[in-house]
């Protein structure tokens, strides 16, 4: 039988497709950008396509929802017999609107499809089986709208964004909101999920291997942490360890390169390059924790605990630093997740007040404390010895939300993928160059060849898993020393 256009049932098909995108997928990275798909205007031209397309579709936006691109099939192939169903129900479950999508759109556009979209309106003149699967549908289409997945938002919420429920205490939580509103573009085409999703995997696809780089996991390294066997086994004076809130690492080589070669510019350096777990449960404070001690500690005990006897009851290989002059550095205040119980343990702690009072630049952000780049510009003024120092110090200017701290633009975001898909992405990236560029200062005129500097990122940053894709799920590790 011979196929021919129908412009009644492409024009009805085009808007089923988006409809249906709306009520499911609008959640999804997709509608960041706009909210009529180009690609549907495409393959609506027929009905095998747009059947594939539903299927790909909810593939991709299962995917995309992770943060993760195509590769991620790979691994699973690669170590098919190892999955963990419950998991992988429980991920399902999560996504169920997804399912909703591909089932609903796949059966109602069939369904129009065999009657040739002749739809009667007298409900009175259907059959009893017609009634019943009427009825069944519009119950099965409300329930899927209230479904108790936990990620899983109504038709109802969708529309009209986040109720203005929020208290006092959940003004954090509100500006997070507030960011991720102002980085949906609304434009009136988008570009489907599965169309995102294809390009991000070609786009990265020089950043993903199984064996692209010594993968060494500093968090288990058959009972000697990297930390410890570095900085213990090798006689250094000064020891400066930097945790950097939310690095940027980029799964695009040319951000990641450039933003590291900002450090590294016009220094001759030995350089050891590692790479690490993060802790998804604790971050920063699990950063800290680790780093400290080196092995799986009780967390609750920590953050309880004073510091010191934390260290010395678990036996920490950092307690076994103590012959030198251990110095703190915060940009934040010291309440923040109770780290003024650190105080015992270090010889001197820095803070945000503290920091102020010696002359160091505020920097105004949603967590309001000092400039990062500016404590490393007067590190002199932090530490009394010349010598024998070991200084551990955490910043925060890029604690997303983040807001900028210099005016000078290190890079056209418009114009660089994917640093023009999100303002928040622009803003982190001048804000680490700005301080990766006084950190090449500070190695220039403050590391001396018994030296060391350990730069590692607490976590990566902390998007929404839509947006992770953009970027690298492990922490570099550098230990920097002059050659």
């Amino acid at each position: 039988m011979k196929s021919e256009f129908n412009l009644k049932f492409y024009f009805y098909r085009v808007l089923l497709i988006n409809i249906f995108s709306l009520f499911y997928l609008s959640n999804s990275y997709s509608f960041d950008i706009g909210y009529i798909s180009i690609q549907s205007l495409i393959y609506s031209i027929h009905i095998y396509l747009l059947y594939f397309f539903i299927f790909f579709e909810s593939i991709s936006a299962l995917v995309n929802q992770y943060g993760l691109d195509f590769h991620f099939f790979k691994l699973i192939l690669y170590d098919f017999e190892n999955l963990n169903y419950s998991y992988v129900f429980h991920v399902l479950y999560e996504n169920i609107n997804i399912f909703y999508y591909l089932i609903f759109t796949i059966f109602i556009i069939f369904y129009l499809e065999k009657i040739k979209y002749k739809i009667n309106f007298k409900f009175k003149s259907y059959t009893k089986n017609q009634k019943f699967l009427f009825i069944s549908f519009i119950i099965a289409l409300t329930l899927s709208n209230i479904n108790p997945s936990l990620s899983h938002q109504s038709i109802i919420e969708r529309i009209k964004g986040i109720t203005n429920t929020w208290t006092k205490t959940d003004r954090i939580f509100n500006n997070h909101i507030k960011y991720y509103n102002q980085n949906v573009k609304n434009n009136f085409f988008r570009n489907d999920n599965w169309f995102n999703t294809l390009k991000f995997t070609i786009f990265y696809s020089n950043s993903f291997s199984l064996n692209s780089e010594k993968l060494t996991n500093i968090d288990d390294q058959q009972h000697l942490n990297n930390f410890e066997k570095i900085i213990t086994q090798n006689k250094f004076n000064n020891i400066y360890v930097i945790i950097n809130e939310s690095y940027p690492n980029f799964r695009n080589k040319n951000l990641k390169n450039n933003l590291f070669e900002k450090i590294v510019l016009n220094n001759n350096l030995d350089i050891q390059k590692f790479k690490k777990k993060w802790n998804r449960s604790i971050s920063t404070q699990g950063s800290e924790m680790n780093f400290f001690c080196g092995k799986e500690v009780d967390y609750e005990d920590f953050k309880k605990s004073d510091l010191e006897q934390f260290l010395e009851r678990n036996n920490c290989w950092i307690s076994n630093m103590k012959n030198k002059n251990l110095i703190y550095i915060h940009s934040y205040k010291e309440s923040f997740f109770n780290r003024s119980r650190y105080k015992n343990f270090f010889n001197k702690t820095y803070f945000r007040n503290d920091l102020r009072q010696l002359g160091i630049k505020k920097c105004k952000q949603k967590f309001d404390g000092v400039c990062d780049y500016d404590v490393i510009n007067n590190m002199h003024k932090l530490i009394e010895k010349k010598s024998n120092n070991f200084v551990i110090f955490l910043t925060l200017n890029n604690h997303i939300p983040a807001e900028p701290i210099t005016k000078k633009k290190y890079i056209d975001c418009e114009n660089v993928f994917p640093l023009n898909l999100s303002k928040q992405f622009c803003v982190i990236y001048n804000n680490q160059m700005l301080f990766n560029e006084s950190l090449s200062k500070f190695l220039s005129n403050n590391i001396g060849k018994d030296d060391l500097l350990v730069l590692f990122s607490d976590t990566p940053p902390m998007f929404s898993g839509k947006r992770r894709i953009h970027f690298e799920d492990t922490i570099d590790v550098y230990f920097i020393k002059k050659i």
